[in-house]
């Protein structure tokens, strides 16, 4: 019976944990730092000062939304109206992303980071289909989160549109 008692408090300590680290950020948690590299292999450390609003996708139909609201943009635009672009490509096969996926993000006018390991981002709250902003202050602290669908709420965060 202690045997038993004992198993079942391992197991409840183990859920609580996974479900634990895997809870979403939340408006006035504190986006904690973590360092990514971008397509270049270049590491970055978010957030970062003058960071506004950081956009996240883990899916096709978010990268895609990206690609279409900011892929017209002159080089650094995108980083000086305090923007950043992360991509959960752990889902990805390696050899598609070494071969296909990091080369074409590559030419795009924006700095994309890109998180290998699905826990990196975790934190991160996702719908499918869509590009996750998080909205930041000065500090670091979400103000808010958006799940969003369409090219014009994208390019509105950009202040000259």
């Amino acid at each position: 019976m202690r045997y038993v008692s004992c198993c079942a408090l391992l197991i409840g300590l183990l859920f609580s944990a996974v479900s634990w680290a895997q809870t979403p950020i939340a408006v006035e948690d504190t986006l904690s730092e973590v360092t990514l590299p971008d397509a270049h292999g270049n590491a970055y450390q978010v957030p970062y000062p003058g960071l506004r609003h950081l956009l996240f996708s883990d899916d096709m139909d978010g990268n895609e939304l990206m690609e279409r609201a900011f892929g017209d943009l002159d080089k650094g635009e995108f980083t000086a109206a305090g923007l950043a672009y992360a991509a959960d490509i752990s889902g990805m096969p390696s050899l598609i992303a070494r071969f296909f996926a990091i080369p074409s993000l590559r030419d795009y006018p924006f700095r994309v980071l890109l998180a290998r390991d699905e826990s990196t981002l975790a934190h991160i709250p996702r719908e499918a289909g869509s590009v996750t902003v998080l909205t930041l202050s000065s500090h670091g602290t979400v103000t808010q989160t958006r799940f969003v669908t369409r090219i014009d709420e994208l390019t509105a965060l950009l202040p000259s549109r």
